[in-house]
């Protein structure tokens, strides 16, 4: 298969962002709401699909509750003070420069995803689709995002690959019935997922895409 489009996950795909950051924030929304959880339950909020599930199952909040809390704590200061981009981003103006349309399906906020979206470089992307529940999308892992996406980059599903670093980015990828590529970044051990392809660098794209 000959594909024209990669699309990217952006936040623990792209750019890493210190577990400080999901700790403290998702702490103080918990704290907010008379509640609190471990370490292991937020990250896995943080990494997992069925997020709602978890804050149902183990925050022993309503999803709509937490949200709303959450929201008011995702602090763009400090994601600026504990983001900084992966060594390998750089492979992304090579698939550019090879002609190949990038996209980018994120579940973060417009602010936070404009600052780590001009971090890489916003003349890189062809497309940034943002999905979440303050922008009345379907969150990962529904398809919508990143077939919203495909229709931005103009190919088809199966002339595009899905590259993101947890559960839903492989299940939302299976669901828009495009290539899944899991990769892995060392911050969560994966156990839900069966990912068509698992790669521990972009620069390992190269084989795929045949580059």
């Amino acid at each position: 298969m000959a594909y024209k489009a990669v699309i990217f996950d952006l936040d623990g795909t792209l750019v890493y962002t210190a577990p400080e950051y999901r700790y403290e924030i998702v702490g103080k929304a918990l704290k907010e709401l008379g509640t609190t959880a471990s370490n292991h339950h937020i990250d896995r909020f943080w990494f997992e699909a069925e997020r709602n599930t978890i804050i149902k199952k183990h925050f022993r909040l309503k999803p709509e509750l937490f949200w709303s809390t959450y929201n008011k704590y995702d602090s763009m200061d400090l994601r600026k003070q504990l983001t900084k981009l992966y060594d390998d981003v750089g492979f992304i103006q090579e698939l550019k420069e090879k002609g190949y349309k990038i996209g980018i399906v994120t579940g973060a906020t417009h602010p936070i995803a404009e600052l780590e979206v001009s971090m890489i470089g916003k003349d890189i992307f062809d497309a940034v689709v943002i999905v979440n529940s303050l922008n009345g999308k379907n969150p990962k892992p529904h398809p919508q995002g990143i077939k919203e996406c495909l229709d931005i980059l103009g190919v088809k599903n199966n002339e595009a690959i899905y590259v993101g670093n947890a559960d839903e980015d492989v299940i939302s990828a299976k669901n828009a019935q495009v290539f899944d590529v899991l990769l892995l970044r060392g911050e969560h051990v994966f156990q839900n997922t069966n990912p068509t392809l698992t790669i521990n660098s972009l620069y390992e794209l190269r084989n795929l895409l045949k580059l």
